[in-house]
């Protein structure tokens, strides 16, 4: 009987132990900045992520504790996270995933989470500063590219396209369509112009920018294909067009929402979607995270391949939940193009190859009359020597330099993805060769951590146009605003601000920064802004000599050693300007 209780008793014990996790097992906690709940191929990259986490925490004695965050839509949203990022890091928790509301924002509290060794991993879009350890996307290019060659082969070859943009132009995923889109008919030589640009990304500023598209082009015949950077605001835009009776229009979009397929089927104005897989995008985001648990090797960059639907390809794509049949890499991009073939000889040293660029530093900077240096230069320079040409830089401010190109002045100019962008008389070739975007120069004391046209209503503001800045929204503030001009921009709007004749200066991100060099920078600092989004700095050539030379492609073969063997980080750190590798991942 003695026997029988101990029996029990140990059966009792050993069972209560097997309840209890092993003392061994650890808590992972895991803030997770969501952007939007009513973007619903957020929601979905949300459920993908959710999925794969509970599935590891249901089979391993370790368990990640997600504490979630949504920033919401709009510019508050945008501040929202930047408050949520701030909080979270002060908390020091294991790991950091974040999708990003806007690619500047969230730079200082990305630096200061590198600061203190927290891994970040972020999905759908990446930040322009400091070290995430995974970025997971979908090919966004190439989903604008499938939609661009499927429109030039929806009309006449002979057809000039009148195109309505619905773009949203703060994220890089958005941007990515929109050059990939322009592109394909570029290459596809269709000539196009834009009839309107517009802004909107999730249903509220969808609405809007219809009935804004509808008040300023009411006839019909006036606008061939609207092409929406996601179903978040086309599908807003597609209700407002159809209610109008405007069913001669053409709509693409991207994402693949339910509704958008639903209007592909039964000829609802929308022809073809570049579907995502957005679950796909949150489950590979916890494979990552997973994998840097178990102290296994990260993929420092992931892009999930989008799928066109059409009338001929719905049955063949599986919606937002479903698994990519493939996930190599198909892209034809300009910031990642096709390596140099093997076997191509050296240029004849008699031939001269002529490239416009603006006089800024640090991209070209003149050390006396002719005689040139700049991180382009620099790399120009490198390639010309390997491969036995003359380079003739040719200084060229940035509103003539598109025009020198069309005149034949030039064989390639080199200039911010903004200015080629929206033009169908132009050749997008070779690789990035840098990203720019706007910053905002001010007082340290300045307590503004990211700046909006908002934020701007009550401040004297300078700005230069030096390329995208051209396209600032400043309606706002017209009584305030001051704009110069010159190759010396950066240094007076730098003792402009230093002499508090003005609070704000808007530029270039790396002119600016190049200007703090020295000690008069030490009383200043960099804000980014919310203004322009980023542009890849791109090589242009006309049409009719698209690859002269063959320059685009030498010069994608000398990034890509370069960036293997540190040539290229030694030239950048000369002038304080980052790698924009994160383009081209």
């Amino acid at each position: 009987m003695m026997f029988l209780m101990s029996s029990q008793f140990w059966l009792i014990l050993l069972t209560s132990l097997a309840l209890i996790p092993p003392v061994w097992a650890k808590e992972f906690v895991v803030p997770v900045l969501y952007w939007s709940m009513k973007i619903e191929g957020q929601v979905m990259m949300r459920k993908g992520f959710e999925e794969v986490v509970k599935s590891y925490n249901d089979t391993h004695p370790d368990k990640i504790k997600i504490v979630p965050y949504v920033a919401g839509e709009g510019r508050e949203g945008i501040h929202q996270q930047i408050r949520q990022l701030d909080e979270v890091v002060k908390l020091k928790p294991n790991f950091i995933v974040i999708q990003p509301t806007d690619n500047a924002a969230l730079i200082r509290g990305l630096k200061e989470a590198n600061d203190l060794k927290i891994p970040v991993f972020t999905y759908d879009q990446f930040i322009l500063q400091g070290k995430t350890d995974s970025f997971v996307t979908s090919d966004n290019y190439q989903a604008g590219w499938d939609n661009g060659m499927f429109v030039h082969q929806a009309f006449p070859k002979e057809k000039e396209l009148k195109i309505a943009l619905f773009e949203y132009p703060h994220v890089s995923s958005t941007i990515e369509r929109v050059d990939g889109f322009f592109n394909a008919l570029r290459e596809s030589s269709r000539s196009f112009q834009i009839v309107g640009r517009y802004e909107a990304v999730d249903p509220d500023s969808g609405r809007v920018a219809a009935t804004k598209f509808l008040k300023e082009l009411p006839d019909k015949g006036s606008v061939d294909v609207v092409f929406s950077v996601n179903d978040g605001g086309g599908l807003a835009i597609v209700k407002a067009l159809f209610a109008k009776n405007r069913k001669e229009i053409l709509h693409v979009s991207v994402d693949g929402d339910p509704e958008s397929i639903e209007n592909i089927k039964v000829g609802r104005l929308t022809v073809a979607n570049s579907a995502q897989y957005c679950a796909e995008l949150g489950r590979e985001t916890a494979r990552q995270l997973i994998k840097k648990i178990q102290k296994e090797k990260v993929a420092e960059a992931l892009r999930i391949p989008t799928f066109l639907v059409t009338k001929k390809t719905l049955a063949s794509y599986g919606g937002w939940t479903a698994i990519p049949p493939h996930l190599e890499n198909t892209k034809k991009s300009v910031s990642d193009t096709e390596s140099a073939p093997k076997g191509l000889g050296v240029f004849k040293s008699s031939l001269t190859i002529k490239v416009g660029i603006a006089p800024h530093c640090p991209y070209l900077c003149e050390i006396r009359p002719g005689v040139w240096s700049g991180y382009l230069y620099d790399i120009l320079k490198e390639v010309a020597k390997r491969h036995k040409f003359t380079l003739d830089v040719r200084s060229v401010p940035n509103s003539r330099l598109v025009g020198e190109l069309i005149n034949r002045q030039v064989d390639f100019v080199v200039i911010p993805g903004y200015l080629a962008r929206y033009r169908s008389d132009v050749r997008v070739k070779g690789p990035a060769l840098g990203l720019s975007y706007t910053s905002a120069l001010v007082r340290k004391k300045d307590t503004l951590d990211f700046i909006s046209s908002e934020d701007l209503k009550n401040r004297a503001v300078v700005f230069a146009d030096l390329g995208q800045e051209s396209d600032l929204a400043l309606e706002s503030i017209p009584r305030r605003l001051l704009r110069i001009t010159g190759s010396d921009v950066a240094a007076r709007m730098k003792t402009m601000v230093l002499d508090k004749r003005i609070d704000v200066a808007l530029g270039d991100q790396n002119i600016l920064n190049y200007a703090l060099k020295g000690k008069l920078g030490t009383a200043l600092e960099l804000k980014p802004t919310s203004f322009t989004g980023f542009n890849p700095v791109v090589l242009v050539s006309s049409p009719k000599n698209a690859d002269f030379g063959r320059l685009p492609e030498y010069l994608q073969r000398w990034i890509q050693d370069a960036r293997q063997n540190g040539e290229l980080k030694k030239i950048l750190k000369r002038y304080n300007v980052e790698d924009w590798s994160q383009v081209t991942k």
